[in-house]
């Protein structure tokens, strides 16, 4: 058993964008989504940023329009996605962080709040067993338009990181975070080893005043 967990946020940490306009534009390519999500994207990543975010009305909204669409069509759009999109905007130097973890013994976790439809596919393809993450409410193979409560998101991602944790038989004192996002906040603060990584201007400001350990992955030569 891990005597240690390194937990990972997902956008901008691991990822060098958001998935969430990663998604909005593949599917506006698809034909399937026009300028009122892009707008309503771009209207919530501001948010996000300003550490504004309703997330319980943002995701309320979000998953509404899957109400009634099989899980298993949304499963293999993502598959899809990830394949032809996501892949290349990981970080490289993500990778080696992930691959310094697993060597030390670390067990390995992504704690975001994004959904397992994009989770699933990045832990697989970065060899992470585990991921702590929003879900959409499924009933008999469908989706009820509804999220899985508690979100895992804010104060209620520190109590994903604690059940985790518990769960491996680690004390969150020995375990490590790396994020970009003020909206983790509590989750640096409850746990042993904050690393601020490519932070926003929020979370650089906060990571200064507190002495934690800030991080800048370079982007790849093609993002630049």
């Amino acid at each position: 058993m891990a005597g240690r967990i390194a937990f990972f946020d997902v956008d901008y940490t691991l990822l060098t964008t958001n998935s969430m306009m990663l998604f909005i534009n593949y599917m506006r390519r698809a034909g399937e989504y026009g300028l009122k999500e892009i707008v309503f994207g771009l209207f919530y990543l501001i948010q996000y940023k300003l550490n504004l975010l309703d997330i319980e009305k943002a995701t309320e909204k979000a998953s509404k329009p899957y109400k009634g669409m099989r899980e298993e069509r949304l499963i293999e759009l993502c598959n899809r996605w990830f394949e032809e999109v996501v892949r290349d905007y990981i970080y490289p130097d993500a990778i080696g962080l992930i691959d310094q973890h697993r060597k030390a013994g670390d067990e390995l976790c992504l704690l975001t709040a994004i959904t397992n439809y994009l989770a699933e596919p990045l832990a697989n393809y970065l060899k992470i067993e585990n991921y702590c993450c929003n879900r959409m409410e499924v009933e008999n193979g469908v989706f009820t338009g509804r999220m899985v409560k508690p979100l895992c998101y804010g104060k209620a991602k520190l109590d994903y990181a604690k059940e985790f944790a518990e769960q491996k038989g680690v004390n969150l004192a020995d375990c490590t975070y790396y994020t970009d996002s003020i909206t983790d906040l509590a989750v640096l603060e409850g746990i042993g080893y904050p690393v601020a990584t490519n932070p926003d201007p929020l979370l650089r400001r906060e990571a200064l005043k507190r002495g934690w350990r800030i991080i800048d992955l370079k982007k790849p030569l093609s993002q630049k």
